[in-house]
């Protein structure tokens, strides 16, 4: 349900966006966004964890074949991923086929891959639009563990592309060692020679002008010591520390999120702690409220004179390669992620760390994913960004992440909720109800503006039904809305269900269509209606389908046991006028008897 004390705040945004739509803004580069980082710094800024470790077969990439999206062609039960991507964003040539059925709106399902520099030139030019001030280059122990192997040319590879591409849309970005897959007796000998061999020896990576410095010092984060189940004892951790500083740079620790009292965690750390320059706690998989740890950890550091760096992220889970629950960790339209947000500024933390950019493996990934039921493939689950029962466009954790990076860098007010619509446009809702996948009905049963009159339930008793049906009638997926009653007069009779709560701003080029299917003569006389925030409707203002008939429930539409789309460009009727809920009415004269009706894929759009 869209918070009424957000309704006024989102009409201005919304409006804004339609008039930067107008004067030729494209709504996929916000104007806060493409500022160039001058010399950039880790405090201060908000960095995003980059993988760039999808691959596939054709990628032009030594390993050639599948990874991370699956071990081998991704199909139905054999995926290592949660998040479907919105892959409308990539070109032909960089989408790859699975072994999947096609998305439900009829689009092959392809995956893309990191290797092409194309794709990492997207996945930066991104970051600068929105408002990311960079990426933590993820740099894995299994990959450079081998400096030869295939994974190692490929790693470099991406490396040397999120290099050029930082350049070119002016983002920092730094090297962050993920010590995953080495062991105690090769982790010290790979990070130092990888270092020295490849990253500076080899990719001069450093000398990069969006290479992140801190006080003069270039950037590097170790992530794993102290985890219970990385590699590597206190002694090796403090060696390592002490290395890379002894190379002059500003070492930031990945550390378990109890590294200041052990608490999952390796004991006897304290010290290797203290050696960094900066600590950076892993707080994915935490759904508690993190202020109680923000001002602890801020204090302690502040009391050796460390940098803290705290990490937030939008939502997890992996269901489809590890097991839990689907939408483990739900992302609640934005909220959770802002919540954390929010904590950080509150604590007056001015720097913070997005897991992840990419991360479509646990369902972190701030990248555009699919919205809907109609964005991922009919026979597979995946996560959407609509899983939480709200519309929620692809785009929308990427515009999120920039103004949380505002908000956390000092550039905009603290404020408590989401300051941004969930979804600007063009398309402002679509659904076919499927459940965990698309936006649900705010109410069910629940009668709304216009009230009921001279109506029972199916049969002749009780009320009216307004439900999701499932595996009933439905044009698309499992499910359908179902509006079912009965007339008890042949006088006027008329029903008005509310279905769902939004705040969609009208303009001339406005549209609805949904899939119709009346069972009887009298559900021919159901229809989608809205109340406008001045109270008008859509039923009163005269609009038509596009074949000419009043948009009025009263006037019947369809045909008895046939799917039919209903369509109207009703936007001119309603021009300047705002969307506050969408109904279901039944409306009829001069015949009782039962009303049964199914509705399916509704849409509003401006295109």
């Amino acid at each position: 349900m869209v918070d009424n004390r957000r309704k006024p705040l989102l009409r201005v945004i919304l409006a804004l966006s339609l008039l930067s739509t107008a004067l030729g803004w494209s709504a996929m580069s916000p104007a806060f966004g493409a500022q160039a980082l001058a010399a950039p710094t880790v405090k201060n800024k908000v960095y995003a964890g980059y993988q760039g470790w999808f691959n596939a077969p054709g990628d032009g990439s030594p390993l050639n074949s599948w990874r991370h999206w699956a071990g081998s062609q991704p199909a139905p039960g054999r995926q290592t991923f949660e998040l479907y991507p919105d892959m409308s964003k990539y070109a032909a040539s960089e989408r790859f086929q699975t072994g999947y059925a096609a998305l439900g709106n009829g689009q092959p399902a392809t995956l893309f891959s990191s290797y092409p520099t194309a794709v990492v030139d997207q996945h930066f030019r991104w970051m600068s639009e929105y408002g990311i001030d960079g990426a933590a280059l993820q740099r894995f122990g299994t990959d450079i563990a081998s400096p030869t192997s295939a994974g190692a040319q490929v790693r470099n590879s991406v490396t040397t592309k999120v290099r050029d591409a930082a350049v070119k849309y002016g983002r920092g970005f730094y090297v962050e060692y993920d010590i995953s897959g080495l062991t105690d007796a090769n982790v010290e000998q790979v990070l130092t020679t990888d270092w020295t061999n490849v990253i500076t020896g080899q990719l001069h990576l450093t000398d990069s002008p969006a290479y992140a410095r801190e006080g003069g010092k270039p950037v590097v984060e170790i992530w794993g010591f102290g985890f219970s189940d990385r590699p590597g004892t206190a002694a090796q951790a403090q060696r390592v520390v002490q290395w890379f500083k002894n190379q002059g740079l500003y070492v930031i620790g990945g550390v378990p999120r109890g590294w200041r009292t052990d608490a999952n965690a390796k004991p006897g750390f304290g010290q290797v702690y203290r050696t960094f320059d900066m600590i950076s706690p892993w707080m994915v998989g935490n759904v508690g409220d993190i202020s109680g740890q923000l001002t602890a950890d801020r204090d302690a550091l502040n009391a050796t004179g460390q940098g803290y760096q705290p990490v937030i992220y939008p939502g997890f889970a992996w269901s489809n390669w590890n097991g839990g629950t689907r939408n483990q960790i739900p992302r609640r339209g934005g909220d959770y992620f802002w919540e954390q947000a929010a904590s950080v500024r509150r604590a007056g933390v001015p720097q913070a760390f997005i897991a992840m950019f990419d991360e479509y493996d646990e369902g972190t990934a701030i990248l555009p994913a699919a919205e809907d039921s109609s964005m991922i493939p009919t026979n597979q689950y995946f996560l959407t960004t609509s899983a939480d029962g709200r519309y929620v466009s692809s785009d929308f954790y990427l515009r999120l992440a920039g103004r949380i990076t505002r908000m956390i860098t000092g550039l905009d007010p603290l404020v408590t909720q989401v300051p941004i619509p969930l979804a600007p446009g063009p398309v402002f809702l679509r659904t076919s109800v499927e459940r965990e996948t698309d936006a649900q009905p705010t109410w069910t049963n629940t009668a709304g503006p216009g009230g009921t009159q001279n109506v029972a339930g199916p049969g002749g008793s009780g009320t009216p039904t307004f439900t999701v049906a499932i595996n009933e009638d439905n044009q698309l997926g499992v499910s359908a809305l179902r509006f079912q009653g009965s007339a008890t007069a042949t006088a006027h009779s008329h029903a008005y269900y509310q279905a769902f709560d939004v705040n969609i701003p009208v303009t001339a080029a406005t549209k609805l269509s949904y899939s119709f299917l009346p069972k009887d003569e009298g559900g021919r006389s159901v229809a989608v209606d809205f109340v406008m925030t001045d109270g008008s409707t859509l039923r009163d203002s005269a609009a038509t389908t596009t074949t000419g008939v009043d948009m009025h429930p009263g006037a019947p539409k369809g045909q008895v046991g046939t799917w039919t789309r209903i369509q109207s460009d009703f936007g001119p009727a309603l021009n300047g006028k705002t969307i506050d809920k969408i109904l279901v009415g039944y409306d009829r004269s001069g015949a009782g008897g039962s009303f049964n009706a199914y509705l399916d894929d509704i849409t509003i759009t401006n295109s």
